[in-house]
This record gives C-alpha cells, sequence and structure tokens, in this order.
C-alpha cells in the first residue's frame, strides 16, 4: 500500500505526522512518499514574527501537544520568526534526487521546530544540506582536508564536476528556487496534488481510496505505525 504525505515545514502537526511517517517507515507497514509543500508562499523571505499570528500558533500547538504520543517530539512555542519555507521545499525536492530526502526533511523540522531558526534564506538552507552531501565527520569529511587548503581532498577528485557545488550545498537557486528542471516539476507536481485534494489543509494523507487531513491523517499515522494491514506488502520507501 502507498500513503503520500503532505506537509510544510513550517506546520507544527506536519513536524508530528513527518515523526509519525518514519514510525511507519521503521515498522514496514505501507510504502510512504513525503512531499514538502507551502502553506503559505507570501510569506515574508526576511521572515514574519510569529507574535503576529500568536492566536493561531497557539491553537496549532495545543492540538500538537493533546496529539503527541510515547516518544514522539513537539514544540512548545513557535520560532519568533516564521520562515518562508520556499528555499526549504525546493532543497527538499532536489534531496529526492540525491536520496537525502529523509535526512533533510528531518533536519529542516528539527531547525525550525527545535533549534527555532529563522530558514527563509537559501544561505541558511544550503548550510543544512551541505552537512548532508559533505559532512564534516565520517567517511567524504571535510576535516581531512582543512589543514591542507591548498590539496585536493579525496572527494573532489572522485566526483564529477558538475556534482561538486551540489556536495557543497547549492542545491537550490540563490533566490531559493529549485536547481533543476526535475526539482521544479516536483515541486508543481506535489503542490498541484496537495491543494485538489486536501483544500489547503496540513497535513494530509492520500491513500488508495481518498484523503486525510489534519487531525485525522495523524490518527491514521499513529495506527499504520502500529498495525499490519491486512495483505498490506512490507516494503518502504520515502521521497519520489
Amino acid at each position: 500500500m502507498l500513503v503520500i504525505v503532505y506537509g510544510d515545514f513550517n506546520c507544527p502537526l506536519s513536524y508530528l505526522a513527518s515523526q509519525r511517517a518514519d514510525a511507519v517507515t521503521r515498522a514496514g507497514q505501507a510504502e510512504v512518499e513525503w512531499r514538502a509543500v507551502e502553506r503559505d508562499p507570501r510569506l515574508a523571505l526576511t521572515g514574519t514574527p510569529s507574535s503576529a499570528g500568536a492566536g493561531r500558533w497557539q491553537r496549532e500547538l495545543a492540538v500538537a501537544a493533546a496529539l503527541v504520543g510515547p516518544g514522539e517530539r513537539v514544540p512548545d512555542a513557535a520560532p519568533a520568526m516564521i520562515s518562508n519555507t520556499g528555499a526549504a521545499v525546493a532543497a527538499y525536492a532536489e534531496a529526492v534526487s540525491d536520496g537525502v530526502a529523509d535526512e533533510l526533511r528531518r533536519s529542516l523540522f528539527a531547525g525550525i521546530w527545535v533549534s527555532q531558526r529563522h530558514l527563509s534564506s537559501p544561505a541558511e538552507v544550503r548550510q543544512l544540506v551541505r552537512a548532508l552531501m559533505y559532512p564534516a565527520e565520517g567517511p567524504g569529511s571535510r576535516r581531512g582536508c582543512l589543514g591542507t587548503p591548498g590539496l585536493p581532498s579525496p572527494v573532489h577528485r572522485r566526483a564529477a564536476p558538475g556534482v561538486l557545488p551540489r556536495l557543497s550545498g547549492c542545491t537550490i537557486a540563490p533566490d531559493g528556487g529549485p536547481l533543476t528542471t526535475e526539482g521544479y516539476q516536483r515541486i508543481r507536481q506535489w503542490r498541484r496534488g496537495w491543494l485538489s485534494g486536501a483544500d489547503g489543509m496540513l497535513p494530509a494523507l492520500s491513500l488508495p481510496d481518498g484523503m486525510l487531513t489534519g487531525v485525522a491523517a495523524l490518527a491514521h499515522l499513529a495506527d499504520l505505525a502500529t498495525k499490519v494491514p491486512a495483505g498490506a506488502r512490507v516494503r518502504v520507501t520515502a521521497g519520489r
């Protein structure tokens, strides 16, 4: 069975849905595809004070707190500055091609809701991408070339020239848009599918027999994480 989850990195309920999607993945009870969308593309690139919509954030956080389960985490407060998530969505769309979509999804949600970072800037989002694509520790790390900056590192010698910018986090354009036509088309497809079935509600869960949104979507993800649907194929992937 395939389930498609639509979520916005600015949405605390989507943050909870992301954790439950991972639980479904760990349980191996469905095939899960996460699709990132923007709930409000009109948000300022310089950030929007959360105090301007304090009532709305309090309501959403209260709903998330009422639904949180064992081992799950929800924020106590909204970030001081609400991010325009255009660059985050673009980076996630490109991360699907690079095979690090799940890791970047978690990193973006943690950046906004755990670290309370303002992630409207493409430069800020690129830092998260670079940490995944070219880590400072472990295989392919940067640490080995820091002492001799004039010499190319092994990863540079192995990588094709067109790949090097992506390793440094440059998977989105300076204006925050996707770097490739594939990424652009992916974003358009995701948004079209979300708006056509969920009427702008988040998170949204697309199932073979229809769409669930909000609390109902979260409840279904929780059920999938604890029950094996009859006849379901035990195989899970994330990102398309």
